[in-house]
């Protein structure tokens, strides 16, 4: 099964994800009822009056991009539609940011007024928003740029360019990865990009400043979790703390890992021997792996307390199975009671509030 370049790159990017239509719960519940998740108690970080919980979707039977009020699980309302095939990012709870092939937007929800950002083209969708919203960095062909406050500082080399290349395999689809991403504190700003023969590892201070890359060897799969900067090896998952680099979970590798926006926990997908995905959490103090669901890929917080994923497409063989399909069932998993419910979301392209 061929996989064209927009799709590998839509698949390892993490730029995304889901909801239904007005008035719609998010998931058809299978067991329990519905009232078993608006009954428990709500986690630390979770959504309420005051803190919208907001994400950007697909739902069954449509392909319009969705933005979804999910603050209250079971009552989810759409808040805006987006143009198709349109790489968007939040930037606050109240505005968002997209890219067209010359431009660099910011929008409100609703999509109107826009305001231009940047007139670039940004190779692989690569752009992203520190949390007060005051700056965004973005990759071009010249390199990475840092806008706000009236100025556009243009950072590191070019990325090599390549074009005709794509993701044929199970195995290239769980390796590459290309992430542009701040530091939840917005203290750094890392460049991950490894995509065929497009490859790129960087860090930097916010002021602009390089620094050392922490020594990996083929280092893909990388996610922000506090002021600590986690990415996989071939010798496992590995942790950059303030300079300094040390084993996280030896030889696991892990699969487009997600950060809490309650911080303090990752998710993510792993293989075993036999090629099934697996659906995994870990703490991010003590180490404490912990597997959610068998048969599950393509994990991603919707809130701090619900984890949204994939069910696992059967293929004959694993190696010539790429990726999910929008026809493969869909899940949202309850960290709190561990119940597992039936769900119309078919991606999720970024959720609101952003990691922490």
């Amino acid at each position: 099964m061929k996989a064209n370049l927009l799709f590998a790159l839509s698949i390892a990017g993490g730029l995304i994800a889901a909801c239904g239509p007005s008035g719609t719960p998010v998931g058809q519940v299978t067991s329990p009822s519905p009232s078993a998740i608006a009954s428990a108690a709500p986690a630390p970080g979770a959504c309420d009056a005051s803190h919208r919980c907001l994400a950007l979707v697909t739902l069954r039977g449509s392909d319009n991009i969705l933005v979804r009020d999910v603050t209250d699980i079971n009552h989810p309302t759409t808040v805006a539609t987006l143009p198709r095939d349109q790489a968007a990012l939040f930037v606050s709870a109240t505005e968002m940011s997209y890219a067209d092939s010359t431009t660099l937007y910011r929008t409100p929800l609703s999509g109107s007024p826009k305001t231009v950002v940047a007139k670039a083209a940004i190779s692989l969708g690569l752009f992203a928003w520190t949390s007060d919203g005051k700056t965004a960095g973005y990759v071009t062909g010249d390199g990475l740029h840092l806008i706000g406050a009236g100025q556009d500082r243009k950072l590191g080399e070019p990325l090599p360019v390549a074009d005709g290349y794509g993701c044929e395999s199970q195995l290239c689809a769980d390796a590459w990865d290309s992430r542009l991403a701040f530091s939840p504190d917005d203290g750094y700003i890392s460049m991950l990009v490894l995509s065929g023969p497009v490859t790129g590892f960087k860090l930097w201070t916010s002021a602009g400043k390089l620094l050392a890359t922490p020594a990996g060897l083929a280092p893909t799969m990388s996610v922000w979790s506090g002021r600590d900067f986690y990415f996989s090896d071939t010798r496992g998952v590995e942790v950059w703390r303030d300079g300094t680099t040390s084993r996280f979970l030896p030889g696991v590798q892990w699969i487009r890992p997600k950060a809490s926006p309650a911080g303090g926990m990752i998710v993510y997908e792993a293989r075993d021997r036999s090629g099934m995905g697996h659906v995994y959490s870990v703490d991010t103090i003590t180490k404490k792996v912990r597997e959610l669901k068998a048969h599950r890929i393509e994990p991603t917080f919707l809130t701090s307390r619900y984890v949204w994923y994939r069910g696992e497409p059967l293929c004959a063989a694993p190696a010539e199975c790429i990726g999910p399909t929008d026809t493969a069932k869909t899940y949202i998993y309850d960290l709190q009671t561990g119940v597992e419910y039936s769900s119309i979301i078919t991606n999720v392209y970024d959720t609101w509030p952003h990691a922490a």
